[in-house]
């Protein structure tokens, strides 16, 4: 292979143009951010009674306004972030993977699985095993839509998303029909047994529901980041951006590609996993509520960037929180997830008028 030179970039010119670069990012995201308010305000002043200033500080003091608002907007991010992280590290690659709920499902029925045996040994001991079965488990899972795309070339983006759906009445199945249903005659409901309350995530503020989840949230962000930043990084980078150039450097696309998708999955998996110890404590058909989903828009928004995810992963969960404080004074909850549309169409539109 023909190894082509090219001159170093001198560091007077390559400061100037990495700040126009993150110029033209930001400024279009200021902008996104400023139309996206306006049209909040014109749907509170046009059909709602409320005033827009009001609505406004409703908002803040709903997302961010106490300890009590704060501690839930974060509780929140830990799950879109984790799997936004996952799903922002597919669409590097050129991979979407659309089964972030179903991943998460069967993440957290395989750690709810692999714990039973030992839910009386320490909880140090016990939460890593839950971590690392809910990954084995979501990988699992993705391992048919992997084994579809080799095969059979079927998208990812299809199939991942189908497995969502069989994975809620799988999910649905197990707890009415095996030993994972709670033992408790009066319980008719599919739920599972309760987790012992030593095995709950401890608390970071009392009172609240924020719980060290968020730790492994920033773990995975700061892994991610580095990530990005190593020779693995580049590669990942370069078979998003042109997979033929890729294979012409001796890299395997569809390879790395199915081992992208396989790590997202494992991420969505420790997502789910961290609901169950964190949040739900027991098995649901709501533990997911809806966050594989919003997570890969929270990799979108964080255009497939870790930090950029996380602060989009908050940024989700304040339109919800914030939505929540709206929706006791009048106005809908809906209008939380209106704006989340604007702000997806507004990135979309920025990122293409940068490329």
């Amino acid at each position: 292979m023909t190894v082509v030179e090219t001159a170093p970039v001198p560091a007077a010119t390559a400061v100037p143009d990495a700040r126009r670069s993150s110029a033209r990012l930001l400024l279009p995201l200021a902008g996104v951010v400023v139309v996206s308010a306006l049209v909040f305000a014109i749907l509170v002043a046009g059909f709602t009674d409320v005033g827009v200033l009001d609505a406004f500080a409703t908002f803040a003091r709903g997302a961010f306004g106490s300890v009590d608002a704060t501690s839930e907007t974060f509780t929140r991010a830990i799950p879109l972030c984790l799997v936004g992280v996952g799903a922002a590290l597919a669409l590097r690659a050129g991979v979407f993977n659309v089964g972030g709920e179903g991943q998460m499902a069967m993440g957290a029925v395989l750690a709810a699985i692999a714990v039973r045996p030992i839910d009386t040994w320490p909880s140090a001991v016990v939460w890593p095993v839950a971590a690392a079965a809910g990954a084995v488990g979501a990988m699992a899972w993705v391992a048919v839509p992997a084994a579809l795309w080799v095969t059979r070339g079927v998208s990812e983006i299809l199939s991942t998303l189908l497995m969502n759906f069989v994975a809620t009445a799988l999910l649905a199945w197990l707890l009415v029909n095996t030993f994972l249903h709670d033992p408790d005659p009066s319980v008719i409901t599919p739920q599972g047994a309760p987790l012992p309350d030593a095995l709950h995530l401890p608390l970071l503020v009392d009172g609240s529901r924020v719980h060290v989840g968020i730790v492994v949230a920033v773990v995975a962000v700061v892994a991610a980041a580095w990530l990005s930043r190593t020779g693995t990084g580049f590669r990942i980078d370069l078979v998003g951006a042109n997979p033929s150039l890729a294979a012409q450097a001796g890299l395997r696309p569809q390879r790395l590609r199915i081992g992208v998708l396989m790590a997202s999955a494992a991420v969505a998996g420790v997502a789910g996993t961290v609901q169950l110890f964190g949040l739900s404590h027991r098995l649901t058909t709501g533990l997911t509520g809806g966050v594989g989903f919003t997570g890969l828009l929270v990799a979108v928004l964080g255009r497939g960037r870790p930090i950029a995810t996380a602060v989009a992963a908050v940024v989700f969960a304040a339109l919800v929180t914030g939505g929540e404080a709206l929706e006791r004074d009048g106005v809908p909850r809906t209008l939380g997830a209106v704006i989340q549309g604007v702000l997806l169409i507004g990135v979309a539109l920025a990122t293409r008028a940068r490329a």
